[in-house]
């Protein structure tokens, strides 16, 4: 059997040092013993075997070995009562030595070995150790013991398996060698003069220039004559010491993989110890920030890494506007932040934090997401076909992940710029405690007329706050508790000229969570998460002035939610995961004005405001008042299994998925009209991923979805208390691969069946909203991407798709408002030296159909022109084309970082008109247009 190299290396931070042996942050010379490892066995989940080997040296040798390949697994075994082999994404690693304390003597003989077997489980902890071969002969019993009591003592990081913590059984060999006593020392010279005398100690910390985050793995060396070399390393804390060293001065140099090399030197004084703070310029390693640690991977998901969300032009540094960039992202309107994904209208694509629903991602104008950067973890964007576990959508899912709140000490961030300022703070309370509050506060109401010449005045006011409390009892356990809010107030007067029309609008929407979750780790890797949430929302509040007759919206909603998810890895290559999906709502809708004029409850857009004709413009005839209480609760339960074996002899992974969607509303739609509808929805999916080469895998996924109506649907005066829900079936195949290194291309086509659309009604006399409404959207898109590498990244997006809907049998199709044939985004940034970075990004985007108008006639009744319309979205606006510059410069301190940018939207001041308005009799068109060129200011603090 072949084994690599296990010898560890002490500046990377795998374990303690050769010739050393760690005690409490003290690193001394073992003497009178040595410990060498010569076979070591790694079983992931009772399976895949590894070993190394090192030659006899002062040392204890841990653990810590590369894998080896399946091969060299097979020709070792597993015994029968383990499962068989499953291969380790990361082996173990120690984080807590303890030495053994062996026996005087070895009863004559001049070495021995022990070899023990050590359960560790998914938290790190060992959880059993068992002698596998005795070391033999008199002092076998004592010397056994002596390593089993030093192993019941480590604590690891934990072995991975397909990213997951996973319990790990490793086999090592303690092998104990009787040293001969140290020859006396030489006589004293010049050279040893300099380290005789009076000793101090000397302690240290070795922090991140300019946020102060503990750098672990780093090798500290203090020379002190030839032949005469002390070194320690930082633990995970970035602490290191050296128990004693001579008084005086001496060289002290820093070295590691992931650091820039310090040499500095230290003045040591008689009677006084030193408590040294070292800070050091850390090698970045971005770690994906678009999709955390998940345990199941969709068919199409999109990543991306932290530093080039951070820094992406025409995003200010909001990490989760990237979700805006990526192909299959329609763009909406005036960019207000709607997310049309593969055809769906906006209100398909659900959003979640931390497993729980919100109702917007984004302030007005898309130009700030409601939760803040900086409580980020993780981002995951899958834009259709996505697996069991969510539902309730016929669109993509986002989900938001934040992260726990650091335990190292206080630190945070002040940043503000020409849209808003913002600030947060997070630490430690107690060892096992921390916290994190951050807020946000606009004045772009201020700033943005000051860059506005279109004929549509906009003044948005918004703000949003999160904080965290988490809690980790116990190594297996966690506990969170999450508050976040978001808040938006908008007026916006759209005018034109020749004394036309004037449209004003004023709009409040917010909504308010509290979330708390407890997520418990079991052994041999099974999980389970329960998390609860209770909110208050105003998804919709609106005023409209539009014509003569004036118009208001009034929503508001209690929403509640319980979501739990476990799962079981069954077998290496099987896993089980399985859970209940419930959420609830009591929603309150008031209600009045023209039928005609009203924001269409479906879309969100109104029929005479910038919406379905693309234009303003229609018919606001008539005048109704409507009240609706609504109560729905939504329950799904939810298996999946996934499965890892081989195809053709390559790696094949299929998850096939159920989920039974059970979608339940009932309420008043008026003084006496009450109704109750339950919908039961079997919704079957799967997903197939084939690695046909190393570097090349194709997939594909097909799955059944059902959406509810939109709670305002129901109303009896605006809409159909009779709805039903919306049905859709996606079908996706892809492929994916890294052409060389850093580059990576991934093509994916796609195909929606839309059925039961809720669409304006045509009987006269019946209801405004039916379900007759059929879709089908289809394409195909294209992301290559390069990350980061020689300072360079940026990556191209393209998608090709139409987009159609039927509202009524017999009809013909049209185009749908959001389908857009061509979406063009490239982005290129690159990292320069001296902390400045540029970057820039160019978007071209087909313009929405949109609805001509013929001509208009006068409704005496209403006192004004109504227009005469052409075929429906048989025309089309403008192409928006748009180029974004940016420039950043970044200030790093030893405490602090302070940085600067500058992010200039619309370069070329193309006009980009968004909708058309018309003078009173619809003779004279007027494009409004969307946001002008708009230079955005920043500065950042962090400490």
């Amino acid at each position: 059997m072949v084994c690599p190299n296990a010898s560890f290396q002490a500046d990377n931070n795998r374990g303690p040092p050769l010739g050393n042996t760690r005690r409490s942050g003290r690193v001394e010379p073992v003497s009178g013993w040595e410990w060498s490892c010569k076979f070591i066995r790694v079983r992931g989940s009772g399976g895949l075997v590894a070993c190394a080997k090192s030659k006899s040296r002062p040392v204890f040798c841990a653990l810590l070995i590369g894998l080896t390949a399946t091969t060299a697994a097979r020709a070792q075994p597993a015994p029968p009562d383990e499962p068989p082999p499953a291969a380790l994404s990361k082996p173990p690693r120690l984080l807590h030595f303890v030495q053994a304390t062996p026996p005087a003597s070895l009863g004559g003989l001049t070495e021995a070995e022990v070899v023990l077997t050590i359960d560790v489980d998914e938290a790190g902890q060992v959880t059993a150790v068992a002698v596998a071969q005795s070391a033999g002969g008199p002092t076998g019993p004592e010397l056994d013991r002596a390593a089993v009591d030093a192993a019941r003592q480590f604590v690891f990081e934990p072995g991975e398996a397909s990213g997951q913590p996973v319990p790990v059984r490793i086999t090592y060999r303690y092998r104990f060698v009787l040293k001969p006593p140290p020859p006396p020392p030489p006589a004293p010279s010049v050279a040893a003069n300099a380290t005789a005398g009076p000793t101090v100690p000397l302690a240290g910390l070795v922090l991140r220039r300019g946020d102060r985050t503990p750098v672990p793995g780093v090798s500290v060396t203090v020379p002190l004559a030839p032949g005469d070399q002390r070194r320690a390393v930082t633990d995970q804390s970035g602490h290191f010491s050296f128990e004693a060293l001579p008084v005086g001065t001496h060289p002290l140099t820093l070295r590691g993989s992931a650091i820039a090399a310090v040499d500095i030197s230290v003045t040591l004084h008689e009677g006084k110890s030193l408590e040294l703070t070292t800070f050091v310029d850390v090698k970045e390693r971005y770690a994906s920030t678009v999709r955390g640690r998940r345990v199941v991977v969709e068919a199409v998901e999109h990543t991306l890494v932290t530093e080039e969300i951070r820094r992406i032009p025409g995003t200010q540094g909001d990490t989760l506007k990237a979700v805006q960039n990526l192909p299959g992202v329609s763009r909406a309107p005036f960019g207000i932040g709607l997310l049309p994904v593969w055809g769906s209208a906006p209100e398909d694509t659900r959003v979640y934090v931390d497993g729980v629903n919100i109702p917007l991602l984004y302030h007005f104008g898309g130009l700030r997401s409601t939760v803040n950067s900086g409580m980020v973890q993780s981002l995951t964007f899958v834009p259709g076909a996505y697996q069991a576990d969510h539902g309730l959508g016929l669109g993509g899912v986002v989900e938001v992940e934040t992260r726990h709140p650091r335990s190292d000490g206080l630190h945070g961030y002040a940043a503000m710029d020409l849209l808003d300022g913002s600030l947060m703070l997070e630490g430690p309370l107690t060892r096992s405690l921390s916290f994190a509050v951050a807020g946000r506060r606009s004045w772009i109401d201020a700033t943005l007329p000051l860059f506005t010449t279109s004929s549509l005045q906009l003044t948005p006011v918004y703000y949003d706050y999160q904080a965290r409390l988490s809690w980790r009892p116990t190594p297996r356990d966690d506990l969170d508790v999450f508050f976040l809010g978001s808040d938006d107030r908008l007026k916006l007067v759209a005018t034109v000229k020749d004394d036309a029309l004037t449209a004003a609008v004023d709009s409040h929407t917010y909504f308010h969570r509290a979330i708390a979750s407890w997520a418990h780790r079991f052994a041999r890797g099974a999980t389970l998460s329960i998390t609860s949430s209770l909110g208050y929302d105003a998804p919709f509040g609106l005023g409209v002035q539009f014509g003569t007759v004036p118009t208001s919206v009034d929503q508001h909603a209690l929403a509640y939610a319980t979501r739990a998810v476990a799962r079981w890895p069954l077998l290496p290559s099987l896993r089980l995961d399985g859970g209940v999906d419930f959420e609830g709502n009591r929603f309150v809708l008031d209600r009045a004005g023209s039928p005609s004029a009203v924001v269409d409850p479906v879309s969100g857009l109104g029929s005479s405001g910038v919406g379905a004709s693309g234009g303003f413009g229609g018919s606001a005839s008539g005048f109704a008042i409507d009240h609706l209480t609504l109560y729905t609760n939504n329950v799904a339960p939810f298996a999946a299994a996934n499965w890892s074996g081989s195809l053709f002899g390559r790696p094949f992974t299929v998850t096939p998925q159920f989920r039974l969607q059970v979608i339940s509303a009932a309420g008043y739609a008026g003084s006496d009209s009450a109704f109750a509808h339950t919908f039961v929805s079997p919704e079957p999916r799967l997903d197939l991923r084939l690695q046909t080469t190393a570097r090349l895998a194709i997939k594909a996924a097909v799955g059944f979805y059902s959406q509810p109506p939109a709670p305002s649907s129901y109303s009896r005066d605006f809409g159909n208390p009779d709805l039903k829900s919306e049905r859709d079936i996606q079908v996706v195949v892809g492929a994916e691969a890294e052409l060389i290194a850093a580059l990576h291309v991934q093509v994916d086509g796609f195909y929606k069946d839309l059925r039961d659309l809720v669409v304006p009604g045509v009987v006269p006399g019946g209801p405004l909203l039916v379900n007759d409404g059929q879709g089908r959207a289809y394409g195909g898109e294209l992301l290559l991407r390069q990350q980061l590498a020689r300072s360079f990244y940026g990556w191209a997006s393209y998608t090709l798709s139409r987009s159609e809907r039927r509202d009524h049998p017999g009809e013909g199709w049209h185009p749908f408002q959001f389908d857009q044939t061509h979406i063009l985004t490239l982005l290129l940034s690159w990292v320069l030296p001296r902390g400045f970075q540029v970057g820039a990004r160019y978007r071209y985007v087909t313009g929405n159909p949109s609805t001509p108008i013929l001509g208009a006639y006068y409704d005496a009744a209403a006192d004004r022109y109504a227009p005469i319309t052409g075929t429906p979205y048989s025309s089309r606006l403008p192409a928006f084309n748009e180029l974004d510059l940016r420039a950043d410069k970044i200030f790093t301190f030893d405490r602090w970082r302070f940085s600067a940018f500058i992010d200039v939207q619309n370069v070329f001041r193309a006009d980009n008109p968004e909708a058309v308005g018309y003078n009173f009799d619809y003779r004279v068109p007027h494009p409004i247009t969307g946001l002008p060129l708009l230079p955005v200011l920043g500065i950042r603090g962090d400490f």
